[in-house]
């Protein structure tokens, strides 16, 4: 019998293993050898613990090895853990449950702390494999019987710290921050390498407020400002730049207000060199993304928006990310200050291409911000950042031109290829960044055009003819990469413009067959008889207008058929032919519908006074319809013809989404 003060483990039913954690069971036990005893031996004197263990007894587990103290230190040869104790660990640490964590309890007790450092063939002690599953439980279990696990690092050189912030684990990772001790976390590459686990695993705040209760941290070295921008220079879904968000989503984004306190909750050791009491220490940063007009106005503003976000969990994921992007900038913008850019640049260089490669423009600006010469800066290829931004097609950084004292010296310089900026522009889009469809065939043209006039505007007028490496000027450049695209923009330009032609033709006959066939008929002198009727009226308005606006709408799309089909028309010409025909075309057929519905309540009203009623209704039905299917179509075509050019105006100034503190904080 067990004494009272004893902890009792009953058995638990356990069932949230999966079968993967089972099956590596078999290959941990299926292979056990001992030097004082034969491979069968040895293997059929554990295998009722294996059996234990993958049935989930854990009280038979308890008496195993109660039985056979031995057991716990026995040595397996097959991949993975080292000894018994650290499989049964393996096995308990997805499990979480007090019973299990008794059991652990136990069994850790009765292993020396040595036995507990020991590393699997990977090179992970017990805990951190429980620090990089969250297993707290565990992981305070194994720390209660030998502190120092915790500065034990993997073969890559990892403490369990980092890999509980890696995989995203909060809790763990406060938790080890407490209870690690003997090393500088904060420090150095570690430091950097904790932060930049935090920013992978998308705990911005966590990271936020680690940068607040330790300035230096990521700060202290060139090294660990490069590894912290490197990661971040990798996750543009981290900015506001690469989020995915639709039209409705991205006008709630704009006109939420963010007004948050981050109070910090991470605990510092006590031999920790940080003014103040850090246990009661409390940092507030508020971020404001709107300025109010009055008080009582913005508190009524933030009350309305906090009780929409109750209401809609949408609305308050939208707020969460919009708050994550400006924690995020934040951070770049602190990581980025103090540097002695004429030394270490070099070494930073990595990280400002790759966000400019991948439109971060939130990154670049401030690297902008915080180095006024990073326009001059080159990359590998000879190129700087505005080059780089042209060629992968990212129109926001290169707007951040208008933030430098640019001349066009600055686009004077060619790469390895011999290509000057104007090249650059004339090039393919990705096939990566066309969306497909009309976007592709038409938008997609209209936009390399302007680009390439917008770029044109920048340069010196003799870069215009200047020739690559092989010899082709950038007007040659852009007609040799977009022939192919041209061909798909004029099939598809022929292709729209003849179904909708076809629709034109029918409406045009139907409507002037109309006005020769009156309702209600004509008398001798070829004058309707309801000529004074209020619906004849309509109707007699609305087939004139039916049937301007179809020969309207076929005489662009003959306009379309008859183009030349060059480089320049699908700037402006062919996307205003589309667009009139398209919006002639829909004023025809709402008002062959208002013509009909006339028709109908002339010849019916007489029995069904209210006809007009379901009449209106169903023939709303196809307006509506042929609404909804081309809009998409002609938004796209306006905006690529008249919405905001490329370059905008130098007026330009402070990014929405990068006016988050004051210069003082």
């Amino acid at each position: 019998d067990e004494n009272e003060d004893e902890i009792t483990v009953t058995e638990p039913k356990i069932r949230k293993q999966t079968e993967d954690s089972q099956s590596s069971m078999v290959s941990v036990f299926g292979m056990i050898n001992s030097d004082d005893q034969g491979e069968d031996e040895y293997y059929a004197r554990y295998w009722p613990l294996y059996r234990m263990i993958q049935k989930n007894d854990w009280r038979g587990v308890e008496d195993f090895v109660t039985n056979d103290p031995g057991a716990l230190t026995a040595k397996t040869v097959a991949p993975g853990s080292t000894t018994i104790f650290h499989a049964i660990v393996e096995s308990l640490v997805d499990v979480e449950s007090y019973d299990a964590t008794c059991l652990l309890d136990k069994l850790a007790s009765r292993v020396y702390p040595p036995t507990l450092a020991r590393k699997d063939v990977y090179g992970y002690t017990a805990l951190y494999q429980c620090a990089g599953k969250g297993s707290l439980r565990a992981l305070k279990v194994l720390v209660k019987y030998n502190p120092d696990l915790t500065t034990i690092r993997s073969t890559g050189n990892n403490l369990p710290i980092h890999e509980a912030a890696y995989n995203g684990h909060k809790n763990t990772f406060q938790y080890l921050l407490e209870v690690t001790r003997g090393v500088d976390i904060y420090s150095g590459n570690d430091g950097a390498k904790m932060l930049s686990c935090l920013i992978d695993a998308s705990l911005y705040d966590v990271a936020f407020d680690l940068l607040k209760l330790h300035p230096t941290i990521g700060r202290d070295s060139i090294d660990s400002r490069r590894i912290v921008l490197n990661t971040l220079a990798q996750m543009p879904y981290a900015f506001a730049s690469g989020s995915r968000l639709g039209r409705l989503q991205r006008l709630i984004y704009n006109c939420i207000p963010v007004e948050e306190e981050f109070v910090s909750s991470i605990q510092t050791n006590d031999n920790q060199n940080v003014d103040g009491d850090m246990e009661n220490l409390i940092v507030t940063s508020k971020i404001h993304s709107q300025k109010s007009t009055g008080a009582m106005w913005h508190q009524s503003h933030w009350m309305l928006w906090n009780a929409l976000m109750r209401l809609a969990p949408s609305t308050k994921a939208i707020h969460e990310q919009k708050l994550a992007h400006m924690q995020t900038v934040e951070i770049v913008r602190i990581i980025c200050k103090e540097v002695i850019w004429t030394r270490h640049i070099g070494k930073l260089r990595w990280a400002l291409f790759t966000a400019a490669r991948l439109g971060i423009h939130e990154f670049v600006n401030e690297f902008i911000m915080a180095y006024n010469r990073t326009a001059i800066m080159l990359n590998k290829d000879g190129r700087n950042i505005f080059d780089v931004a042209v060629l992968h097609r990212r129109e926001k950084v290169f707007n951040l031109i208008h933030r430098v004292n640019y001349t066009t010296n600055l686009f004077l310089i060619e790469g390895n290829s011999g290509n000057n900026i104007l090249h650059l522009a004339a090039k393919l889009v990705p096939s990566s960044e066309v969306a497909g469809g009309h976007c592709r065939c038409s938008g997609s043209l209209a936009k390399m055009v302007q680009r390439t006039y917008a770029v044109e505007k920048l340069i010196h007028p003799d870069m215009v003819g200047d020739e690559n490496s092989s010899n082709q000027t950038p007007r040659e450049v852009f007609t040799q990469e977009h022939k192919d695209l041209v061909k798909e923009g004029e099939k598809w330009m022929k292709e729209t413009a003849s179904s909708c032609s076809v629709v034109a033709a029918l409406i045009i006959t139907v409507v002037f067959a109309a006005a020769f066939t009156v309702p209600g008929g004509s008398d001798s002198r070829g004058i309707p008889n309801l000529l004074h009727e209020k619906s004849f009226m309509i109707f007699a308005i609305s087939d004139m207008l039916a049937l301007f606006s179809s020969i309207t709408s076929v005489l662009m799309f003959l306009g379309i058929l008859t183009s030349r089909y060059a480089e320049d028309d699908f700037l402006v010409s062919l996307p205003r032919k589309l667009i009139i025909g398209l919006v002639a075309l829909f004023f025809s057929i709402a008002s062959m519908m208002v013509a009909f519905g006339a028709t109908v309540h002339i010849s019916l009203s007489h029995k069904w006074n209210l006809v007009i009623i379901p009449v209106a209704l169903v023939g709303c039905v196809p307006v509506t319809l042929f609404a909804f299917l081309q809009f998409p179509l002609l938004l796209d075509m306006w905006l690529s013809t008249y919405g905001r050019g490329i370059i905008i105006d130098s007026s330009w100034r402070e990014l929405a989404s990068c006016d988050l503190v004051a210069k003082g904080n």
